[in-house]
């Protein structure tokens, strides 16, 4: 693992993210300057209800607007290492819904290092994955149960009876569940629909070695009606708080309260506390959707109702405790300030049944029906737009440890944010699905970035 340290970036105010001349190739592309003009929107107030790869050059000429595209941020060289404090970013875990396996890709080679079972009888359909502040991955099976692995294989235990540890090398080397040694521990919970999982930071995020071990803490949600695999329940979840070190209960939180409806919590994130949010899925309660917040010191829920014209899918936290979701339909994308409770609609017509993420940048990439779209976290300002090759819906958005973005569909694109240059497609998954904080920057930027 790599070792803690605290970047130069920090501190440096303003600055601009440059737009690229035009340039050929058809492996990925930017927006061309034209379309809708920036706009930003206010939204209304909520209450508290309750307490293979490939690589290949795009082209870039600035902004939505036509200008030249700026930003608010970092002083940022994409390449440079971004590492705030924390240790991930090596990798990117992405789920096979139907394999019920979780893919580990290595960001920098874009090769795929290992491929895990996520339940102990392959049916899980696992969706979420979140990577700790120590680089280890948790994912979430939609079926129910929570699954831990490591990262290092120097932490995997001796656990089959075999000599040596045994463990998957790639796709094509799945072990079977009493075979693999780099899985830390499985948790099965009461419920038959498990979809949010996110990582909370340490108690002191700048006192963490990497080359030491850190006790971390974890939530997942799920409905609380029982059902059919996959269809939740009739409204209500259960949030539990996990121990990252061997997967026992910590807290258990009722929340009746919630409209989940069939999909219950539909996704999870954190801010610098711990705290955590999470939301319904905006099309089974469009008009009645809401936001939940659970505080790891007092465990106290609040709810806010999500401006109506929000249909909310993905979900995020920047670096100043702003919730960000995106939206199915009706509106783009919002921003929520919990401290104001005031909402923010991003203005534009793109849709996003898909995932977001703050690149240290200062700019929100949000995935879209056609690629995906950046937003200055700020001035909601509309930014480039990317386009993958073979175009398509972009469910997936995480930014890895050297200021790459990834924008995952059936395939994991990596691409350079601020040349249009698309640093290489991964092409071996099995029908990929996980728009969470995959790589865990979101973690490391919602813990680490200074706030302002």
């Amino acid at each position: 693992m790599r070792s803690n340290r605290w970047c130069a970036h920090l501190g440096l105010g303003l600055a601009t993210l440059l737009g690229c001349n035009d340039g050929a190739g058809d492996s990925g592309v930017f927006n061309d300057g034209t379309g809708d003009p920036t706009t930003t929107t206010p939204g209304t107030t909520g209450s508290p209800l309750a307490t293979g790869t490939g690589t290949g050059m795009g082209t870039s000429t600035g902004a939505v607007d036509g200008t030249e595209g700026a930003s608010t941020g970092f002083v940022f060289d994409v390449g440079d290492d971004i590492d705030l404090c924390g240790c991930a970013g090596s990798y990117i875990w992405i789920a096979n819904a139907d394999q019920s396996t979780v893919s580990k890709i290595d960001v920098e080679t874009l090769d795929e290092v290992g491929r895990y079972l996520t339940r102990p009888d392959a049916a899980g359909n696992p969706s979420r994955t979140s990577v700790s502040f120590t680089g280890d991955v948790a994912v979430a099976n939609r079926h129910g149960g929570l699954v831990k692995l490591y990262a290092d294989t120097s932490d995997c235990v001796e656990s089959n009876g075999m000599p040596g540890i045994q463990t998957s090398s790639g796709a094509g080397d799945v072990l079977s569940w009493d075979m693999e040694e780099c899985r830390a521990w499985y948790v099965d919970f009461p419920t038959s629909n498990q979809r949010p999982v996110a990582w909370a930071p340490p108690e002191d995020p700048m006192a963490v070695d990497c080359d030491a071990p850190a006790s971390q803490r974890l939530w997942t949600v799920g409905s609380s009606v029982l059902s059919l695999p996959g269809t939740g329940g009739a409204g209500g979840v259960t949030v539990w708080l996990v121990d990252g070190d061997d997967g026992s209960i910590l807290e258990t939180v009722d929340v009746p309260e919630f409209n989940g409806l069939q999909l219950g919590a539909y996704g999870g994130a954190v801010n610098r506390a711990g705290d955590l949010y999470f939301s319904t899925q905006g099309a089974l309660t469009f008009g009645n959707n809401q936001l939940a917040r659970v505080e790891m010191e007092t465990l106290q829920v609040t709810i806010w109702m999500i401006p109506p014209e929000i249909a909310p899918y993905g979900i995020t936290v920047d670096h100043n405790g702003r919730v960000w979701l995106s939206s199915m339909f009706g509106s783009s994308a919002v921003r929520f300030d919990p401290d104001t409770e005031t909402w923010d609609i991003v203005g534009g017509s793109f849709h996003s049944q898909a995932g977001l993420m703050e690149h240290p940048s200062g700019n929100m990439w949000i995935g879209t029906s056609t690629g995906a779209i950046e937003v200055d976290v700020e001035t909601l300002a509309l930014g480039n737009v990317f386009v993958p090759s073979g175009g398509g819906e972009v469910k997936g958005i995480s930014v890895d440890d050297d200021g790459f973005v990834w924008a995952v569909n059936q395939f994991a694109h990596k691409f350079d944010p601020s040349s249009g240059a698309l640093v290489g497609t991964y092409t071996g998954l099995s029908s990929p699905y996980t728009y969470s904080d995959m790589t865990g920057w979101a973690l490391q930027n919602a813990a680490c970035t200074p706030e302002g």
